[in-house]
C-alpha cells in the first residue's frame, strides 16, 4: 500500500497551496457574471430533458452532450484557472445538477481515484451557477479527511467512512457558495449534499484537473480478490470515453489497461477516531433535528 507523497504545487498562490493541502479544500471567486449566464445558457441548451435527482453530465448515454460539455466548461474555465493555477493539465469538464426533488440527495462519499496517488492529486473545481443554500443542496465537506488513510476509491470498492457515515456529518463544514465562486477540493475528502428541496434546478460545473505528469488511473475491486484491487492505465480521455457511469457502473471497467492486482487493506473509520481527530462529542439525533428546525 502507499504512503502520502509530498504534494506537487499546483497553486500560484503559496497560501492556497498551503490551505488546500491542510484541509483538502479552499474556496475562491471563479466565474466572472458573464461566465456564469454563458454557462447556465450552455446547460439549458445540452441537458437532457428527463433528467431527474442528481445528475452527472458525465453519467449521460449521450457522448455528443458529453462531448460538447466537456468542450465548453474547459474554454470558460480556462481564464480563471490560469489566473490561480501552475503546471496543471485539465482533464473534463462537467455539469453536476440537482433536480428539485428528495432523490436529489448525494451521500456521504469520497470521489473515485484518477490518478496514481502515491505521486499525485487530483482536484475538482466545482462550482454553483446560483447561490446555495440549506434547502437547495449545499456542499459540505469534512476538513483534513483527504489525508486520514491512502485509499483506493471506486463504486465497487467499501468506503472509509462506511461505518460512521451518520456520526461524520455533525462535523462537516458547509460551504455556502455564491454563483460563480469556486471550492477546489482533493479527489480524496469526505463530502455530502442533501437534497435539493428548492424550486429551482442546483447546476454545479465540475472541472478535474492534476499535475501535468500526472497519468490517469482507476480502481475496481469484487470479493473474489479477498484484500487486493486492480488497477487500470486509463487515457486522460476516459471521463468522456467511458460509457459505465450512471449503469453498469459495479461491473469491470471495459476500457483502459489492467495493472494487476495490490495490495489494500481496507482501512475503516471509527467512532472513537472520529471523535479523536474532530474532537467534539455528537449531537443525539433528536437534539440536531430539533436545532435545525428552529435555525
Amino acid at each position: 500500500m502507499f504512503t502520502f507523497p509530498k504534494m506537487l504545487k499546483v497553486f500560484r498562490d503559496d497560501i492556497l497551496q498551503d490551505s488546500f493541502e491542510k484541509n483538502g479544500f479552499v474556496v475562491v471567486p471563479f466565474y466572472t457574471p458573464e461566465e456564469v449566464k454563458e454557462l447556465t445558457e450552455l446547460y439549458y441548451r445540452l441537458h437532457p430533458k428527463d433528467e431527474k435527482g442528481f445528475f452527472p453530465s458525465t453519467f449521460s448515454k449521450d457522448k455528443n452532450y458529453r462531448t460538447i460539455a466537456d468542450d465548453e466548461i474547459r474554454r470558460i474555465c480556462e481564464r480563471a484557472m490560469n489566473l490561480y493555477l501552475r503546471d496543471y493539465k485539465t482533464i473534463c469538464g462537467s455539469f453536476i445538477v440537482k433536480s428539485p426533488g428528495p432523490e436529489s440527495a448525494m451521500c456521504v462519499h469520497q470521489d473515485m481515484t484518477l490518478v496514481d496517488e502515491s505521486k499525485f492529486t487530483g482536484i475538482n473545481i466545482w462550482v454553483p451557477l446560483i447561490d446555495l443554500t440549506k434547502t437547495n443542496g449545499v456542499l459540505q465537506a469534512l476538513p483534513g479527511s483527504h489525508r486520514l488513510y491512502p485509499t483506493y476509491r471506486g463504486s465497487t470498492i467499501p468506503g472509509i467512512y462506511d461505518e460512521v457515515s451518520e456520526q461524520i456529518k455533525p462535523h462537516l463544514q458547509t460551504l455556502f457558495l455564491k454563483a460563480g465562486e469556486a471550492v477546489f477540493f482533493d479527489q480524496s475528502i469526505i463530502h455530502y449534499s442533501d437534497a435539493n428541496l428548492s424550486n429551482e434546478v442546483r447546476i454545479v460545473t465540475n472541472t478535474y484537473f492534476t499535475h501535468k505528469d500526472a497519468s490517469f488511473r482507476i480502481a475496481y475491486w469484487n470479493k473474489d480478490f479477498g484484500n487486493k484491487v486492480e488497477l487500470f492505465d486509463e487515457e486522460d480521455s476516459f471521463m468522456t470515453d467511458f460509457e459505465q457511469f450512471g449503469h453498469n457502473i459495479h461491473d469491470r471497467p471495459k476500457i483502459g489497461k489492467s495493472l494487476g492486482l495490490v495490495d489494500y487493506n481496507f482501512p475503516k473509520i471509527t467512532p472513537e477516531q472520529l471523535q479523536k481527530v474532530y474532537g467534539r462529542e455528537e449531537k443525539p439525533l433528536l437534539k440536531r433535528m430539533l436545532e435545525s428546525l428552529f435555525k
